[in-house]
């Protein structure tokens, strides 16, 4: 048997994947099971994992599109028995790579918010999106057609660090004075796509935080993400010697957090991939769903406002918009004290 798994969205949506793709290679010994990718963070996010037999790479967004479409006919020649398209892939775009895939059996979601025009119907295995249901086990739907596993074994999510960024990350350690330190991680940042920035909770709070963290409980603070400015600015503005971790290797950023006594972030890969290394994590979230989205089987305390519009955000092309204007625009964020994830921080740490 051959199956490809899409996973053409960011690296915490591909990530929500790998506890899906563990009971397929369980239940699939001997099948062939590659993935598709569009972006080369998602391809050093699981160049290692022992279930994938192939990771193909096309890079929708940059190269000309009759190219994308001549790769997408040779992967076409592999004769691949099922596609499946990762939760959430709410897009025609996503919808029309499965078709020219041309596997004998398409699966994806029928999305609770969408229209004829994404073009669902290209698929041959619809699995219906169920509000308020975790990613982690939308995606357990999808492999239910192909093999017979319950929602109680999904698991944890995985990344497996190879030997070498596993090497390198000490060095740098010991190159910073940080070897044997206690270590807390922040990603400070988000996404810009769809008018994720609003994501974010303010670089004052953060600010306060490192202080909080250095001062009072005695970690060394790392920053991770590529929103590099940001970091330093909040660094800046805290007044302390926190350290920015991440470089433009992914691999590299995970092979450090993995030595990280606790992890705070908003509503980003990096919470994720912070859950799928058990680390205790504080998860900030403002208009997007916690339900569907808080770190999986980690130890964790979501901060976030409870308000009437609260979570506003589903499963769509659209971008985030708000209701409200000026400043209470986004204020599900704002309106969250540098208090109240300075207690969810205690709840995790003591």
């Amino acid at each position: 048997m051959r199956i490809i798994v899409n996973a053409l969205s960011g690296n915490g949506d591909a990530l929500m994947f790998s506890p899906a793709l563990r009971l397929l290679r369980e239940k699939l010994p001997d099948a062939e099971i590659d993935m598709l990718v569009m972006f080369k963070s998602v391809k050093e996010m699981y160049a290692n994992h022992p279930a994938l037999n192939n990771i193909h790479h096309i890079d929708f967004l940059k190269q000309p599109k009759l190219r994308s479409v001549m790769e997408l006919r040779k992967l076409k020649t592999l004769e691949y028995d099922y596609s499946i398209n990762v939760y959430p892939s709410n897009r025609l775009e996503y919808n029309i790579v499965n078709s020219l895939l041309g596997a004998k059996k398409k699966i994806a979601h029928h999305y609770i918010h969408t229209n004829p025009g994404r073009a669902e119907f290209v698929n041959d295995i619809l699995i219906n999106e169920v509000k308020d249901r975790h990613n982690v086990l939308q995606n357990i739907d999808l492999i239910k057609p192909i093999v017979n596993v319950k929602d109680e074994v999904a698991g944890r999510m995985e990344i497996f660090i190879s030997d070498e960024d596993a090497d390198i990350a000490k060095e740098w350690f010991a190159e910073n004075g940080l070897t044997g330190k206690r270590l807390a991680g922040i990603h400070a940042g988000s996404s810009i796509l769809k008018n994720h920035i609003h994501k974010r909770w303010q670089k004052e709070g953060y600010s306060d935080l490192i202080k909080y963290l250095h001062d009072e409980k005695g970690f060394e603070v790392l920053l991770f993400g590529t929103e590099y400015e940001l970091n330093k600015e909040i660094i800046s503005i805290s007044g302390r010697n926190a350290k920015i971790a991440s470089t433009l290797n992914f691999m590299d950023s995970i092979a450090r957090m993995r030595h990280c006594s606790v992890f705070i972030s908003n509503d980003t890969a990096f919470m994720h991939c912070a859950a799928a290394l058990q680390l205790p994590t504080v998860a900030i979230f403002g208009y997007t769903n916690s339900r569907e989205l808080y770190p999986w089987q980690t130890k964790n305390v979501v901060v976030r406002k409870d308000l009437d519009c609260s979570p506003c955000f589903y499963n769509s092309p659209r971008p985030a918009e708000c209701r409200f204007t000026g400043a209470e625009e986004f204020k599900c964020m704002k309106l969250i004290a540098t208090d109240e994830v300075i207690k969810a921080v205690d709840l995790l740490v003591g």
